[in-house]
């Protein structure tokens, strides 16, 4: 659809706003005119709009803007039931929103989709752009191609091939991903970390999921596996619990919120993190214990990525609940004590809480990477 010239406009304008002509050129290091017979063709069509005037030295320049209704991109999360579906803008707004229950049988899940699709579009205000592509999110290990869930423990999926049988019934891209990789990818598009060409980001839910950003690009691995956190072995001997995977002492049985609920159960503490959160806070000795034991856990995971791929940034996504808490000081902690010390830079830690639409939205961050990046830049 796109010349590379074309997305590596589409690129700037998209990380980093709006930009006169003169802007561009420099930054992607074009001539003047290529750029303006690439600008050209973006606006007539309807890509992009000329906005304010900027005033300065010598003539004025007309700054360029990603149009609302450039384009719009449908999100599927089946990272946990329920299903949620939304229609975002080329700027991850979302649009339209709903819900399906999730459905562990390939066909009758792939029918849900579909029909969930067609209800969204049908949601989709008159002023935003036409649907350009589709992204399904799911918790497991995805194909390179953004095609195959590989395996997913939650669904119970092996070898199940998503992404070109769900294309074949909507009529749009689709392109396959799993939660973490999503994740990084609206953090990289619309998020806060956009300009940085190496970070990574680590979210605590039902599992623990990680993803990288390395020269600017997402980093799978060479099977796809890159990032995988739940399952590395944080605990030995004695504490050592059961995983669902069937290996002892993996960081989810220590870390994970259903790590943290059981915990609470087994001594009597409130079913929710909200609640375990404000007995920690009024100093309930057991409710402290749980959280230290599962940010020191998780914080200590952290000062592995760190120590292996020296990112400039993490970015950890938690309940809400947990970003200012106990369990939050006990990850800083661990990974401060177990990190070796440069003197030159040290990694920033950004926590972030973690809402319940953003797996969703990163799904549709897959498709409007897709649209304004092109294959090259995933």
């Amino acid at each position: 659809m796109f010349s590379t010239g074309h997305h590596r406009i589409l690129s700037v304008l998209s990380r980093s706003g709006p930009q006169s002509r003169t802007d561009l050129a420099r930054v992607l290091n074009l001539s003047k005119a290529s750029v303006t017979a690439l600008v050209r063709e973006l606006i007539e069509r309807n890509i992009l709009d000329e906005r304010e005037r900027v005033f300065g030295f010598g003539r004025p320049s007309v700054m360029l803007g990603l149009r609302q209704d450039a384009a719009s991109f449908i999100g599927i999360s089946l990272q946990s039931d329920p299903a949620h579906v939304v229609l975002t803008d080329p700027h991850g707004r979302i649009h339209a929103q709903l819900t399906f229950p999730l459905l562990f049988d390939v066909e009758p899940c792939l029918a849900a989709m579909a029909e969930a699709v067609g209800t969204v579009l049908g949601m989709a205000p008159p002023d935003i752009g036409k649907v350009a592509g589709v992204g399904v999110v799911i918790a497991g290990i995805v194909s390179s191609d953004s095609q195959t869930c590989l395996a997913s423990e939650t669904l119970g999926w092996h070898d199940a091939e998503i992404g070109s049988r769900l294309s074949a019934m909507t009529g749009l891209p689709v392109f396959v991903e799993n939660d973490a990789n999503a994740l990084i990818v609206a953090e990289q598009l619309f998020g806060n970390s956009g300009d940085l060409q190496d970070f990574s980001l680590v979210f605590v839910s039902e599992g623990i999921g990680g993803a990288h950003i390395v020269n600017g690009r997402l980093h799978r691995g060479r099977h796809g596996g890159a990032g995988e956190m739940s399952h590395a072995p944080i605990a030995i001997d004695g504490e050592a619990l059961p995983c669902r995977c069937g290996n002892k002492g993996c960081l989810e049985t220590l870390a994970a919120l259903p790590a943290i609920l059981g915990a609470a159960r087994r001594v009597g503490l409130p079913d929710d993190i909200e609640g375990i959160d404000q007995m920690a806070t009024d100093g309930h000795p057991e409710a402290l214990t749980i959280l230290h034991r599962a940010g020191t856990a998780l914080g200590v995971a952290l000062s592995q990525v760190i120590q292996f791929v020296d990112p400039a940034r993490i970015v950890v996504r938690l309940d809400p609940h947990l970003v200012e808490s106990v369990f939050a000081r006990a990850l800083r902690q661990a990974v401060e004590a177990h990190v070796l010390r440069r003197d030159s830079y040290l990694t920033e830690l950004h926590l972030a809480p973690l809402q319940p639409l953003d797996f969703a939205t990163g799904a549709a961050s897959l498709a409007a990477q897709h649209f304004l990046f092109g294959n090259a830049n995933l």
